[in-house]
């Protein structure tokens, strides 16, 4: 008995919670921490503002800055430098550019992109053979490309992912056998689209009719809605069809499915054949009476026996296919150029139309300008050769991001 006085004493003991793991320290803002490096390293700031770059709604910052160089030979200003960061506490730095005449210059305060809602940063670039600009957004993983425009003195590439709008312009001078004097030229406009997995992306509609115009009676008789959504590894097309007459395949032969309403899709595989060029590919996609579906390769990948991809018809009029992205995007070693529009992917989807009487028609979906994002980011992840880049890890010093 002479111990129950303590018994309180001890479950009050034993009841108190264990002390908590002691947290890291938080970074330093990122004003504070660009503070104190300029006050050590005496930069040249160009400029420095603050906006939203990553839609969270808090203000990020944004500085370019240059430090004078001298050796025995040349005394001025180095590179420009410019700083993202984020509210969050990420930092991130670009620097010189890929293939350009003369380096980076700063960026400048956009106001919000037309019609979007959206501020971007915008790094322009200017030489005597070309001139560019990418414009970024930001999320916690880095800078993500919303707009590019390369000029040179015989082309002009122009997209932007906010707007969904893109135009190419190409100049071929004339040679002494033309009898044009003034070269040719090629226009074109039309709308540039990403991929991602957090909504699905659909094609422009209606289709085109590509073959057999005067068979094709209207929307009603042949036309297709395609929309494109990212899954891991896979890019899934879903196709809903509009058909006043269906005809299915009589059996899993390319001649039954060529007589059959069918789908083609086509696209390229980057540098396959001995001149490395590009290798089309075309996939048949039908069903027979089961609602089976029944594929064949029209022009078949490099890889000899590659499978048919995942295919389901969900209903008569509506059609999912999962095509493996590396199918069709470009691999690094073929993303050596700094215009972004020069390694897209080419796909496109074809409804072939026969209404009992063998191929007549041909509507065609294609997305000319089209990128694909990495999963959870709404955007295309900013190639090294398209702007380097580098996330500033913690102790970085200013003159460390100059080199």
């Amino acid at each position: 008995m002479a111990f129950a006085p303590w018994l309180p004493v001890l479950v009050t003991l034993h009841s108190v919670p264990p002390a908590a793991a002691r947290a890291e320290p938080a970074p330093a803002a990122f004003s504070s921490w660009f503070d104190a490096r300029a006050k050590e390293e005496q930069p040249k700031v160009l400029t420095r503002y603050q906006v939203d770059l990553d839609g969270d709604g808090r203000e990020d910052e944004v500085v370019c800055y240059s430090l004078v160089k001298s050796d025995e030979t040349r005394r001025g200003d180095g590179a420009p430098v410019t700083l993202v960061g984020l509210a969050s506490g990420e930092r991130f730095a670009m620097n010189t550019g890929v293939g350009l005449d003369v380096e980076l210059g700063c960026p400048s305060p956009t106001p919000e992109a037309s019609n979007t809602g959206k501020p971007v940063l915008l790094l322009p670039r200017t030489g005597m053979r070309s001139s560019s600009s990418v414009s970024l957004r930001f999320d916690r993983n880095g800078p993500l490309l919303v707009a590019s425009h390369v000029t040179t003195y015989s082309s002009s590439n122009r997209m932007d992912l906010l707007t969904q709008r893109a135009q190419t312009y190409n100049y071929t001078a004339p040679t002494s056998e033309e009898q044009d004097p003034e070269g040719n030229e090629t226009r074109w406009e039309g709308p540039a689209q990403v991929v991602t997995d957090l909504e699905s992306t659909v094609l422009p509609t209606p289709g085109k009719v590509t073959w057999g115009q005067k068979n094709w009676k209207g929307l009603e008789d042949a036309d297709l809605t395609v929309s494109l959504r990212r899954r891991g590894d896979l890019m899934v097309v879903s196709v809903r069809l509009k058909d006043d007459k269906t005809v299915v395949a009589a059996d899993a032969s390319p001649k039954a499915i060529l007589a059959a309403d069918h789908l083609e899709l086509r696209w390229s595989e980057w540098g396959t054949t001995k001149r490395m060029e590009n290798r089309p590919v075309e996939l048949g996609v039908a069903r027979n009476a089961l609602g089976v579906p029944v594929a064949t390769w029209f022009k078949p990948p490099k890889k000899k026996d590659t499978p048919p991809p995942t295919i389901r018809w969900t209903s008569p009029e509506a059609i999912e296919v999962e095509l493996p992205l590396d199918w069709f995007m470009p691999p690094p070693a073929k993303r050596t150029y700094y215009d972004p529009m020069t390694y897209m992917p080419w796909f496109s989807v074809f409804f072939s139309d026969g209404d009992g009487k063998g191929q007549e028609t041909l509507v065609n979906v294609f997305p000319k300008v089209l990128f694909v994002a990495e999963p959870g980011r709404p955007f295309p992840t900013v190639e090294q050769n398209v702007q380097p880049w580098a996330r500033v890890e913690a102790g970085a010093t200013l003159l460390m991001l100059t080199q």
